[in-house]
């Protein structure tokens, strides 16, 4: 979580509230509706709420939504030219319907055989204006000045390329001239390997050259982030860690 204080806290706070509340109301709506999460872009949730428990955490769902919006939408862009609209997946009893704004992602888990019955059209246009209802809030508050990936760029302007993925080596959300596969399976293979060197309990790791460094470092129990930065004296490395352990604790 990123770290804030004093009236900023409050009003952050309070725009999650209120975006919980929203989503509680359309889940007593809609019955079709199992559970809705809405996540910023770097993959943490802002907001959650399912009918029943599932397997995954709220914190999960978040990561894993950030990972296939952004993908599908590269997959998209990369083939036809085009912005994602939405990403519908559909199991033997459950259909999920994603959606990506300028300032947050969104999952909704329905049942499929009463979503089919309504009609997946309806629940798709209603979600869509729903999404951009909570993306509104989101951008005039704090929570978009607060975003991770903004907040870093923010505290170390320097940055060369920024990355966050799960511990499974899926991107999140990357700037990067590397290919995002490629980044992020380097990313994991390196946390994953001295994660089990260090006995499972790695912070940050220092890939240092001559003139440049790559930190990589643990956001939480999923999420991991890799900064590259022209610089290699300790000193300035200590800094920059000092400023990501502020901005995630």
């Amino acid at each position: 979580m990123i770290k804030i204080s004093g009236f900023k806290d409050q009003n952050i706070k309070k725009v999650e509230s209120d975006i919980f509340d929203l989503i509680e109301k359309k889940l007593i709506e809609e019955n079709a509706i199992l559970g809705i999460n809405v996540g910023d872009h770097g993959g943490a949730k802002i907001a959650s709420k399912f009918k029943k428990k599932i397997d995954l955490s709220e914190e999960e769902v978040a990561a894993a939504t950030s990972s296939l919006l952004f993908l599908s939408s590269r997959m998209l862009q990369g083939t036809l030219n085009q912005d994602i609209s939405f990403n519908l997946t559909s199991g033997k009893e459950k259909i999920i319907l994603s959606i990506l704004t300028d300032n947050m992602t969104m999952i909704t888990y329905l049942n499929r055989e009463l979503a089919e019955l309504e009609g997946m059209s309806y629940f798709i246009n209603s979600l869509k204006r729903f999404a951009a209802l909570i993306s509104a809030i989101i951008e005039t508050s704090d929570l978009t000045r607060e975003e991770l990936f903004v907040a870093i760029k923010r505290a170390i302007p320097n940055i060369i390329s920024l990355a966050i993925i799960t511990k499974d080596g899926l991107p999140i959300k990357i700037q990067s001239t590397m290919p995002d596969s490629m980044i992020s399976a380097l990313i994991s293979a390196i946390f994953n390997i001295s994660d089990i060197l260090l006995e499972m309990n790695l912070e940050y790791s220092i890939i240092a050259g001559d003139n440049g460094s790559i930190i990589i470092h643990e956001l939480d129990e999923h999420r991991i982030l890799c900064i590259a930065v022209p610089e290699a004296e300790d000193s300035k490395l200590g800094i920059y860690i000092a400023k990501i352990k502020a901005i995630i604790e």
